[in-house]
């Protein structure tokens, strides 16, 4: 197959994902899913993420690599793409480990509430990090992401600017949508800072002085050591199951029955050792959810550095989302179920529920839905 054949493939795969990604993140599908089945806004990102996390494996194995090579760089300049590419990534997995809740944000939190049938959890949003001056990080994170290696052949750069043009649009988009849902009380954290690109010149002290929430999630972090323990032994288990890239339709699949192995082993084994250290049952979910999380992103990245050390090049990126997500989303329920018991003790009673949803929310919590990732 020739080149201009292959990178048509590639353009279609790209677009392909832009469509269905776009399509079920607008707000007409998320009105019928409510009218059709119940399901709240909050719950259906978890189906969402899914959907893309299959179509990303089906690209994944569809994806027509090509031998022209753009650059090529060496010495000091390929040192340095090296080092961008690096931050990047690893910015990508702090901003959802430290700069939002995965459980909140990815769904699990909301699907454990509803097997424990207690309250859904509510998205509140807060300003930590880099989100005091950037509404959406994870999407500046993109640009360095696919575009800073020091090799790139053509399907990679086509996959980089059509994959960052959809991101820039998407952002818009998105934004847009959070205008419509939240309107008044998401309007003082959009007016002091940028969509992907930081207001320096414009705002730089960004929110500093908007008031909003603490982040909850990583006020011990002591407690979220298993999460790290457990996440290296998943990045070695990977490395058996899957080997050091994945890059075939074959591996691809592998990658895939991978996350579901390490998503039960994960929360099974955290679910049992680690214990509440809240009295609040959404607090311990939250806590809980970030110390899945936490294992998911070290096996991710304990995979891809035994994968590197081994073979000069680290293992491809769409791989690096099914064990991701896989493994954060149905890990948290696994670690809930792995003792039901325990995770429960302090769960509010249905009736105390009911009451509290009837407490008007504070003017900015709806402006939370700014919380969600979209990297997924």
């Amino acid at each position: 197959m020739g080149t201009t054949a292959k990178l048509t493939i590639d353009t279609l795969l790209i677009l392909g994902f832009g469509l269905q990604h776009s399509g079920l993140a607008t707000l007409r599908v998320k009105r019928v899913v409510k009218a059709k089945t119940g399901m709240e806004a909050i719950a259906w990102r978890s189906v969402e993420s899914l959907c893309n996390v299959v179509y990303i494996l089906c690209a994944g194995a569809l994806w027509q690599h090509t031998d022209d090579v753009v650059w090529h760089l060496s010495g000091v300049p390929m040192v340095i793409m090296y080092v961008l590419a690096v931050a990047h990534w690893l910015w990508y997995w702090q901003l959802h480990l430290f700069e939002y809740d995965c459980g909140l944000a990815f769904g699990s939190t909301t699907l454990v509430a509803q097997i424990a049938k207690a309250e859904g959890p509510k998205l509140i949003a807060w300003k930590v990090g880099t989100r005091r001056w950037i509404r959406f990080p994870v999407h500046t994170a993109f640009f360095g992401m696919f575009l800073c290696l020091p090799i790139m052949t053509t399907d990679l750069l086509l996959l980089a600017i059509v994959l960052n043009v959809y991101n820039v649009i998407g952002s818009i988009l998105y934004d847009k949508r959070l205008i419509a849902l939240a309107g008044d009380a998401y309007r003082p954290y959009l007016d002091l800072t940028g969509l992907i690109w930081p207001p320096v010149y414009r705002m730089p002290r960004g929110a500093a002085d908007l008031e909003m929430a603490s982040p909850q999630h990583w006020r011990k972090p002591s407690m979220h050591l298993p999460g790290l323990i457990v996440g290296i032994g998943l990045g070695v288990l990977y490395h058996f199951l899957i080997g050091a890239k994945a890059t075939t339709p074959i591996e691809m699949a592998k990658a895939g029955g991978a996350g579901l192995v390490g998503a039960v082993i994960a929360g099974l084994v955290i679910g049992t050792i680690a214990k509440p250290k809240a009295d609040d049952w959404g607090q311990q979910q939250t806590d809980l959810s970030t110390t899945v999380a936490l294992s998911a992103a070290i096996g991710v990245v304990t995979w891809a550095t035994i994968g590197w050390v081994q073979t000069g090049t680290a293992p491809a990126f769409t791989a690096f989302l099914p064990l991701w997500f896989t493994v954060q989303y149905l890990g948290h329920v696994f670690a809930f179920l792995a003792n039901r018991k325990k995770w429960s003790v302090s769960l509010i009673p249905a009736e105390s529920a009911d009451t509290a949803q009837s407490t008007p929310a504070a003017p900015l919590t709806v402006a939370a839905s700014v919380a969600e990732p979209r990297s997924a």
